[in-house]
Order: C-alpha cells, then sequence, then structure tokens
C-alpha cells in the first residue's frame, strides 16, 4: 500500500514539475496547488518580483497562479508581434470562473471580456474618446495667428 501512495505521489509530481511544463518557457519553480502566489506577495504590488524574473529568465518568462500557467512577455516588440500581428492566435481570454463574479459582479470593462461584449465596449469608449477629443486633431486644425 504505501508503494502505491509514493507512486502516485511520484506520478503527480512528475506531471506537475515535468511534463505541464516541458513545451513552455523557463520560470520560477512552481509550488503544488499554489504555483507561484508566495513570490508574488512576497513583495507586494508584485512588479518587483516580475522584475526579478524578467533579469533571471529573460523577457518571456512562465509563472504559475496555482495550476494554470501564465507566460509574461516584457519586450514591446515581441508583444506587437504576438498580440499585434498575430492576434487572432490571441483572441479569446482565459475565463477565470466564479472569480470575475464574486470580485467584480460579472464579466464586465474593456480588459477582462471578449466576443460581441468586447466589440461593444471598445466602440462606446472610443466614441466617448473621440468626443473628447481624443484621436481628432484639434490643434493642428486651430490656426494661430
Amino acid at each position: 500500500m504505501l508503494w502505491l501512495l509514493c507512486l502516485i505521489f511520484f506520478i503527480v509530481c512528475f506531471y506537475n514539475f515535468y511534463w505541464k511544463r516541458r513545451l513552455l518557457p523557463p520560470g520560477p519553480l512552481p509550488l503544488p496547488l499554489i504555483g507561484n502566489y508566495l513570490e508574488l506577495e512576497a513583495a507586494p504590488p508584485g512588479y518587483e518580483t516580475f522584475e526579478k524574473w524578467r533579469k533571471i529568465y529573460g523577457d518571456v518568462y512562465t509563472f504559475w497562479l496555482a495550476e494554470t500557467p501564465v507566460i509574461a512577455i516584457n519586450d514591446f516588440n515581441l508583444i506587437q508581434q504576438h498580440f499585434v500581428k498575430d492576434g487572432e492566435t490571441f483572441a479569446g481570454r482565459m475565463h477565470v470562473g466564479r472569480q470575475a463574479e464574486i470580485l467584480r459582479g460579472g464579466d464586465y470593462g474593456i480588459v477582462f471580456v471578449d466576443g460581441e461584449r468586447f466589440r461593444e465596449h471598445r466602440r462606446f469608449a472610443l466614441q466617448v474618446f473621440r468626443n473628447f477629443g481624443m484621436g481628432k486633431g484639434l490643434m493642428e486644425e486651430k490656426q494661430y495667428v
């Protein structure tokens, strides 16, 4: 019976620490079940931890939020290449289940929505920005003597 528990433990460790990470960019070693939460909480608000990881692992690295891998990209050209030029590949965002409903009352705003609701919110935001002068060359239209 003890050897069976040891075998199961070995299989779970192999799966979590090797198999799930084999095709991902390098990053800090996650703890079982909680991922890298402890490292993120060690230096709030967290950006110091991200900067430390960037120095260690480079501009692209993987960290874990519980059992979910998150790939961080810290180079503007890479971000532009992946999200602007290959945007269809990254269309659709990870749904965080009930977290959005509990914390915000649902999937609202521009950042956490996708699909038709995203298009509707984006159109509204762009219209408001245009009405307040963003995107218009108002100063260029006025001629000063």
